[in-house]
């Protein structure tokens, strides 16, 4: 008995280091592997908290870019309904107390009265209103004082939310020397208390700049940002949240309008874009911070998440599983060694796939998570590349390579001018300045693919900051059918001159050209002085009645060709009357207004208006079932300006636009096009439709 206590003793004592060795071994294995885990963990947790942050900058910028579209917009209606009533600048005139917006100093100046349709516009605001209510975004009209441009009509607020009336633009700002120079200012500018997306027009009488028009939205729309911000989930335990240059919270889930750390706002300070921790509290946990600066806004975007949070329960499974997988490790390498088998080494090779299994399977968490986001590339239905300044491709999306034929790997690293036809090959290194000096261009250009195929595309590149450094991102739009049809309306356009000339041909050869071959015949009579049939003076006779025939035919064929009223007496004169035929017929009332018409200048500018008022008009009788139309034809200097409306039916612009229904149309926005003319054309289904045409006459 007490040989065989003491022989397992002997045996205990030599398997115990053994055991020992195993237990170690097996303990920095799983250390290492649940090491790895939380790092692999750990790795994918920084991505998503960056490509969050980087969608949000995003955000903001495309944000920006729409209300730069919006303002333009904004100017246009603003500028259509300004100028649909005179404007007229009273000799009386009233000391006001003004405002530097910049400065805060007040100082006095003398402000004339502007009536515009006969009403105020000093210190009244229905104008303004009105076409805020149209917009939904801020105007402005200021009038021009010694000192610079001041506010007498707005719907800007300041600070007390108030109207920022009699405060004013400096002329050493951008803004009013833009305009000093009779040019419209379009950018960011500081409008009373906050930075706007603005456009700024001058104001003209007699020749001179009076004052200007303004439009604008507020850069930053914190307000509908706010609530999106805050709906962002991260995980579990992440947020996002947006701070100014000074450390202000301007978006939190918490601490709305508070101060962050100053460890945070050091550690930010200076860079575009990082990855940091910190904790706010000694007795807070450390939270992982992804940010990224935005210039324009001058503001930090961050996303936080707490990444002991995060990965708490997957590293706790991964330690359960590690622990479980030791226990059993370290039994079956026991049994190995006390029993001499060699099945518990297999069993240790299963634990080592499965700790591979899960090191896969964190990479596989991480190539989806960059799939994500090279689907989100990819999504757009435009061709979308990021290329460098130097002509090469960085990245493109899937669409892109679709349209040309070439894989990405095929594109990254190819230059831009090997896509290009022969035909815009010059036109590159121009766009390309143009891209470096503004910042953004757009132009159009031709796409050719790998088999040969042309695509005509508009690209619309612009200056981004891609991986720390600054890269140009370009959106090429497909045109073709555009271009078709630009063809079509082209050739429509060739085909009406042609038949336009086909009957003055038939005109001249069947009305005209029988009245002259008898008036041969007879002057043959005289040659011959054969006058037994006819005498001498009633041979004379016929041949005045057939050229006075003649002198009259003539007449008819010109003022079918070109109106003699129009030539003689100008574009009102000539809508006038063919307004009075229209009105005649009872069919449909034309309420015509000439009298704010002044240009005495003949040309092809009033022909063309002339043509498109008849066609307007006959557009209206044909389809839109309408009662009433009204016509407003006025003059300001050298600018024409025809003002169109109906109260018919209404079209779908779109769909008219996109078949050959739509053809009369284009034909009317080209004729305008033609002679430099702009359109602004607005119709709804059910709701009438306005046309404002606005053509300036260029100085011979």
């Amino acid at each position: 008995m007490v040989n065989r206590f003491g022989g397992l003793f002997v045996k205990l004592k030599l398997f115990f280091p053994i055991l020992l060795g195993i237990i170690i071994a097996v303990a920095i294995l799983t250390w290492v592997s649940i090491r790895m885990s939380t790092n692999e963990i750990q790795g994918i947790v920084e991505n998503n908290l960056q490509m969050q942050v980087r969608t949000i900058s995003r955000m903001f910028e495309r944000e920006r870019s729409l209300k730069f579209d919006k303002v333009s917009r904004d100017l246009n209606i603003l500028h259509a309904f300004f100028y649909q009533n005179e404007l007229k600048i009273s000799r009386s005139n009233i000391p006001t107390e003004v405002i530097n917006q910049i400065s805060r100093n007040k100082q006095n100046e003398t402000l004339s009265l502007w009536y515009l349709g006969g009403t105020l516009l000093n210190g009244h605001s229905s104008f303004i209103d009105s076409i805020t209510s149209l917009t939904g975004g801020t105007a402005t009209i200021f009038q021009k004082i010694d000192s610079g441009f001041v506010r007498i009509s707005t719907n800007v607020r300041n600070d007390k939310g108030e109207r920022a009336l009699w405060t004013f633009i400096p002329n050493n700002s951008p803004v009013a020397q833009t305009v000093a120079q009779g040019k419209t200012y379009f950018g960011r500018a500081f409008v009373v208390n906050d930075w706007y997306i603005t456009a700024y027009e001058p104001i003209f009488s007699d020749g001179n700049i009076v004052g200007m028009l303004y439009a604008g939205d507020q850069e930053k729309d914190l307000g509908k940002l706010r609530p999106i911000l805050n709906n962002i989930t991260i995980g579990k335990t992440g947020y996002v949240f947006v701070f100014d240059e000074t450390g202000s919270l301007v978006v939190h889930l918490n601490l709305q309008g508070g101060q962050i750390v100053t460890e945070l706002l050091q550690q930010t300070q200076g860079k575009q874009s990082g990855l940091l921790y910190y904790s706010s509290h000694d007795d807070e946990p450390t939270e992982m911070v992804a940010f990224e600066y935005i210039p324009d806004f001058k503001l930090y975007i961050c996303a936080a998440i707490n990444p002991d949070a995060e990965s708490r329960q997957l590293t706790s499974g991964i330690i359960q599983n590690a622990v479980i997988i030791a226990a059993i490790t370290i039994i079956l390498f026991s049994i190995f060694i006390y029993l001499l088998t060699k099945k518990n080494l297999y069993t240790y090779l299963r634990q080592i796939e499965q700790s591979d299994k899960q090191l896969i399977s964190a990479r596989e968490a991480l190539e989806r998570s960059e799939e994500q986001f090279r689907t989100f590339f990819n999504s757009s239905s435009d061709e979308i590349f990021i290329g460098d300044f130097d002509g090469y491709i960085l990245e493109a999306n899937q669409v892109t390579c679709d349209n040309l034929g070439y894989t990405r790997e095929e594109l990254i690293g190819k230059h831009f001018r090997e896509l290009r036809t022969e035909k815009y090959l010059d036109d590159f290194q121009k766009n390309l300045d143009m891209i470096k000096h503004f910042g953004q261009h757009r132009f159009e250009t031709e796409n050719v693919s790998r088999n040969g195929n042309v695509m005509p595309v508009e690209m619309k590149s612009r200056v981004i900051e891609y991986h720390g450094e600054k890269r140009i991102l370009s959106i090429a739009r497909d045109i073709t059918e555009r271009k078709e049809i630009e063809e079509r309306i082209l050739k429509a356009i060739i085909s009406t001159e042609e038949s336009e000339r086909q009957r003055f041909a038939a005109d001249l050869h069947d009305d005209l050209g029988p009245i002259l071959s008898t008036i041969k015949l007879y002057t043959d009579v005289l040659n011959r002085g054969d006058y037994i049939k006819i005498d001498r003076s009633e041979t004379v006779k016929n041949i005045n009645e057939l050229v006075d025939t003649a002198i009259r035919t003539s007449r008819e064929i010109s003022n079918r060709i070109r109106p003699n009223v129009l030539q003689d007496f100008g574009l009102a004169a000539a809508i006038t009357e063919f307004c009075s035929f229209i009105n005649q017929a009872k069919s449909l009332k034309v309420d015509l207004q000439t009298d704010q018409y002044t240009i005495d200048k003949r040309g092809i500018e009033e022909s063309i208006l002339f043509q498109v008022t008849k066609e307007l008009i006959n557009n209206t009788l044909r389809h839109a079932e309408a009662t009433n139309v009204l016509i407003d034809l006025k003059s300001i200097d050298n600018q024409i300006i025809l003002y169109y409306r109906d109260d018919g039916t209404g079209f779908d612009m779109d769909a008219a636009m996109k078949n050959r229904s739509g053809l009369g149309l284009y034909n009317i926005l080209n004729k305008v096009k033609m002679i430099h003319g702009t359109c602004d054309l607005n119709t709804t289904k059910g709701k009438g439709m306005f046309m404002t045409i606005s053509v300036k006459l260029k100085n011979e």
